[in-house]
């Protein structure tokens, strides 16, 4: 058995009272669940315990309490056991108050997500989205648990109004008003000169890892290959299914998957109804009164930013000659931009159809594997799976269909007597290895 699929060590389980007081409970733990979700702008956890010392009553637990944890695992000791990283009691299930034997459920989540319900964005945001991310991040939820590097530099700027929402919130709706710094290219100016306009890909995405808070763009990250554009990229982790031996610097079998399923779930009709291949926007302009009429085609506008060269929109050209769907939207121009005037930050107006296409685009794939535990993965990084073709149930060549590069969605480490491992969700924007 390799090593990361042994079962847990833990070494320190610890809650802490709001009154100070300190109760050890390693050995009333039978089972831990750790969860991230690239769509979920905050970490969990659920810890499986015992109640057989009256845990809930001697401390009591009310909510709130600070947990300190630290697991020793093969790739790792998992710890959050610091001021910075530590998680604290949101919910309790599953306890039964008649019989003091049985097991409950503490349901663990970040000192942000506290502070996200009980603050409020109510100011005025101007500049550089990134540099609202980072002010809302700084002010409203009152955390440093990120970086600079964390925190994608965005190429257009936009004057808003926090409206009294949550910042979780707010952080998750500029996503799709985002677009990534990377990319852009002179355009002509009506007046004859030239300036450099955005003309990336729009969305982004807001979430928390085991490294902190995140806001970084679709086409950064399918973009975590670095331009190698191989399979022997040594960055990427690498997992295979059939028992095939892979050249890494651990124990062979720890990037075995145990396990795995797709989602071959294809609905061409729903893709059409959002526009993924190509869609009409209309745009009024209300402080200029004008409509601008924008065409978006994803097979030209996505370019190279996908997780493989091949065409993930593999439909007949029938289906992508024309657009699918009419997005009618008014701009903000003159409302949120000081002394009135146009936004001139380099935004483009059809922005709005590129990320939801974008968005759409990146579940063209799914799937499911589960993994021995490995605690250096995070949502948010990208990963190599190998699979072998299935002909009359043995094959040794490899599926170029379904092997290759993917995004991981979803992220859960559990921790067992038993065994430990991680469970993931991927997903990509294309087919085939590369």
């Amino acid at each position: 058995m390799s090593e990361a699929f042994r079962g847990y060590k833990p070494k320190e389980f610890i809650i802490e009272s709001h009154e100070g007081q300190k109760i050890d409970i390693t050995n009333s733990i039978l089972g831990i669940d750790y969860f991230e979700d690239i769509l979920t702008p905050s970490v969990n956890m659920a810890i499986q315990v015992t109640n057989r010392y009256s845990i809930v009553s001697e401390l009591p637990i009310r909510g709130g309490e600070k947990v300190y944890v630290d697991i020793e695992t093969a790739s790792g000791d998992f710890t959050l056991n610091s001021e910075d990283d530590v998680m604290r009691v949101y919910k309790v299930s599953g306890l039964d108050g008649t019989k003091m034997a049985e097991t409950f459920n503490l349901h663990l989540t970040t000192p942000e997500n506290f502070n996200n319900e009980l603050s409020r964005s109510y100011k005025r945001f101007s500049g550089k989205i990134s540099d609202s991310v980072k002010k809302i991040l700084t002010e409203d939820l009152q955390t440093n648990r990120w970086t600079d590097e964390s925190i994608e530099e965005t190429a257009n700027a936009y004057s808003f109004m926090g409206s009294m929402r949550r910042p979780f919130n707010v952080l998750q709706w500029l996503g799709p008003k985002s677009i990534s710094d990377q990319a852009g290219e002179l355009e002509s100016d009506p007046n004859g000169s030239e300036k450099e306009k955005a003309k990336g890909t729009s969305g982004y995405f807001f979430y928390q890892n085991s490294e902190g808070f995140n806001f970084r763009s679709i086409d950064n990250l399918v973009s975590e290959l670095k331009g190698s554009g191989s399979s022997d990229n040594k960055d990427i982790f690498r997992y295979s299914y059939g028992g095939k031996i892979i050249k890494a610097n651990e124990v062979a079998n720890n990037f075995e998957i145990i396990n795995f399923s797709h989602e071959k779930n294809i609905d061409v009709r729903k893709a059409l109804r959002m526009g993924t291949f190509n869609n009409y926007t209309f745009l009024y302009d209300n402080y200029n009164n004008e409509v601008t009429v924008y065409t978006y085609d994803t097979k030209t506008e996505v370019g190279k930013k996908k997780l493989t060269k091949q065409d993930g929109l593999s439909v007949p050209e029938y289906l992508s000659e024309y657009p699918s769907r009419i997005v009618v939207r008014t701009t903000d121009n003159g409302i949120m931009t000081p002394g009135g005037g146009t936004d001139t930050s380099g935004r483009i107006p059809v922005d709005s159809a590129k990320s939801a296409a974008r968005y759409n685009l990146l579940f063209t794939q799914a799937l499911n594997i589960i993994v021995p535990c490995n605690i250096k993965l995070k949502v948010g990084d990208v990963i190599y799976c190998e699979f072998p073709e299935m002909n009359a149930g043995q094959s040794k060549e490899i599926d170029k269909e379904s092997s290759g590069y993917y995004l991981i969605r979803e992220l859960r480490h559990h921790f067992s007597a038993g065994q430990n491992t991680t469970s993931l969700k991927l997903m990509r924007d294309s087919y085939g290895v590369n």
